[in-house]
């Protein structure tokens, strides 16, 4: 077995502590969705990633990195969205071989319906315990993020 890094207990224990808090609160939220008769978490962060896009569009890849899954993963996902109406795909204008994904008006309907449940879960499970840490704490995860991109 290869030589285990020399991490600090306290390193370790706060890992484990943000590992666990996005679970419990993504989770939270996506119970909070559903009792709503709104689709999951990620279809909000597809849809958000788009609308904040010029054109309200992108390519797959792009698309993917926004919100970090792969392209693959990412290609099937946008084929249930679009099987449901809320994003269509469309010839790239500057790339005939490419493919971009288009926000619809049903997916901008859907984004404005799941916004307000979402909210209320960032408040409760994030912002309210968070409190005046939210600058720092926004500072040490875009640091992190920053650390791991490729």
């Amino acid at each position: 077995m290869a030589e285990r890094p020399s991490l600090d207990e306290d390193a370790l224990d706060a890992w484990r502590a943000f590992l666990t808090a996005h679970a419990h609160v993504t989770r939270a939220i996506g119970r909070e969705l559903a009792a709503e008769g709104l689709p999951d978490l990620s279809w909000y962060d597809l849809l958000w990633a788009l609308y904040r896009s010029p054109g309200r569009r992108l390519r797959v890849k792009d698309l993917a990195d926004e919100v970090v899954l792969s392209p693959t993963a990412m290609s099937r996902f946008v084929d249930r969205v679009a099987d449901a109406g809320y994003v269509r795909r469309e010839p790239h204008p500057g790339d005939r071989r490419a493919l971009q994904i288009a926000l619809t008006p049903q997916g901008e309907d859907l984004l404005r319906r799941m916004w307000p449940v979402y909210a209320r879960g960032i408040e409760r499970h994030f912002a309210a315990v968070a409190g005046r840490s939210a600058p720092r704490l926004r500072s040490l995860f875009r640091r992190m993020a920053d650390s791991a991109r490729m």
